[in-house]
């Protein structure tokens, strides 16, 4: 793993460089476009109130998005969110219709 920076709520300000957030016990791991990893002293759904609803979705209890990373979405038995640099997350089930509403706020999509 990378060298993981600690921060807090108020370090938390380049948004658009976040790729996606990660559950970890108490706190959250933010994972940015640039490879770079910052551990955030908040639990993930305490982090979620703080980001853009226009850019950020949950798709399981441990991940967020940024949908700007999104590349595809793979739909086989287990559907997956594809992100920039071949990452793939799980989209648990009951979150997949509330991504696929998102995604058409924000895009066109059909």
């Amino acid at each position: 793993m990378n060298n993981v920076v600690l921060q807090n709520r108020a370090t938390l300000v380049n948004i658009k460089e976040t790729v996606f957030l990660e559950s970890v016990g108490g706190f959250t791991r933010r994972y940015c476009c640039n490879g770079r990893e910052f551990l955030i002293e908040k639990k993930l759904n305490q982090v979620l109130n703080d980001l853009p609803d226009e850019k950020f979705v949950q798709i399981n209890s441990s991940f967020i998005i940024n949908a700007d990373y999104l590349k595809k979405i793979k739909m086989k038995a287990i559907k997956n969110a594809v992100l920039i640099g071949g990452i793939e997350l799980n989209i648990a089930q009951d979150r997949y219709w509330e991504l696929i509403r998102f995604l058409k706020f924000k895009y066109t999509i059909w």
